[in-house]
């Protein structure tokens, strides 16, 4: 008896981690006899990383819709940001050496970073330090965003995708969650990301969840509370209004930021708690190798 228990005990140990040792999950709808999968992305990786795992282009190209956080055409936002009237907050907020080194960092950017906001700015920069920095873009790719990457290869394949919100309705998101911040409150972290990416040096931990995502280290967390913010937990909970029912339709592909499928408010868990049978597909890392610590 006691070796049965123990054997039971390996198996649900066995099976926690191969669940949390992926990024890829198959979710089967047993009554509507559907079979659709969901995946959680680093949405600064390009397309070497995703091309290294077959598992994930197989399971779009299975689909009969693929389901993205948005399908807004990013030159569209662009076009949004660059026609907003220009500030002279930024150049007010930060030392010239600092603005210097800015222009210098944003020099190929799309967009003009005197009509980005405050919020955006700090998230522009955080996500440049991945790409270049943590090396979540490689020389060679040709996409520099996961999820793009992603619906690009579904229209290529006549694959019908699905947009759960606008590229406009992200930035409200960001700017709500913040709640507006001004020049002056953002202004210490804007200046921390500019010297970290002029910097040569990398210190101890500053790639560490990047590295953790190459290697799919993982931890969901499926039994702990999300906490109650607007990125996260309320979009979650919009999203659920209409995922069940197109899953239930058909053979879907779901793409979106991996921390929409943590804690029990994740999808994976909600998902269940719909009646779908939710399973991790186990993938082996084998490019996009993590950067060394110094750089």
């Amino acid at each position: 008896m006691k070796k049965t228990i123990n054997i039971i005990i390996l198996l649900i140990i066995s099976q926690s981690a191969i669940g949390q040792n992926t990024i890829l999950w198959k979710v089967t709808d047993s009554i509507n006899h559907k079979t659709s999968f969901i995946l959680g992305t680093f949405h600064q990786f390009g397309n070497s990383f995703v091309d290294s795992l077959p598992e994930i282009k197989e399971s779009l190209l299975e689909s009969e819709l693929a389901i993205f956080e948005s399908i807004s055409n990013p030159e569209n936002t662009r076009k949004l940001i660059n026609g907003r009237k220009k500030s002279d907050e930024l150049g007010k907020s930060i030392r010239k050496r600092e603005f210097q080194k800015l222009k210098e960092i944003s020099e190929d950017w799309k967009v003009d970073i005197n009509k980005l906001k405050p919020i955006e700015l700090r998230w522009k920069l955080q996500q440049e330090f991945q790409k270049i920095k943590c090396k979540t873009v490689l020389p060679e790719d040709q996409w520099d965003h996961f999820d793009n990457y992603l619906i690009h290869i579904a229209k290529e394949n006549d694959i019908e995708v699905y947009g759960l919100e606008t590229d406009n309705e992200q930035l409200n998101a960001i700017e709500k969650q913040y709640d507006s911040p001004d020049w002056e409150s953002e202004k210490s972290i804007i200046k921390f990301w500019i010297k970290k990416l002029s910097s040569k040096q990398l210190a101890d931990g500053d790639c560490s969840f990047t590295n953790k995502y190459r290697a799919f280290d993982l931890d969901y967390n499926f039994s702990e509370d999300c906490p109650n913010d607007i990125l996260i937990k309320q979009r979650n909970e919009q999203w659920m209004n209409v995922i069940p029912n197109l899953i239930k339709a058909k053979n879907c592909f779901i793409a979106v930021g991996y921390r929409h499928l943590m804690n029990n408010c994740g999808l994976i868990m909600t998902l269940k708690e719909n009646g779908l049978i939710v399973e991790p597909i186990n993938l082996k890392p084998i490019s996009n190798k993590a950067p060394l610590k110094k750089v």
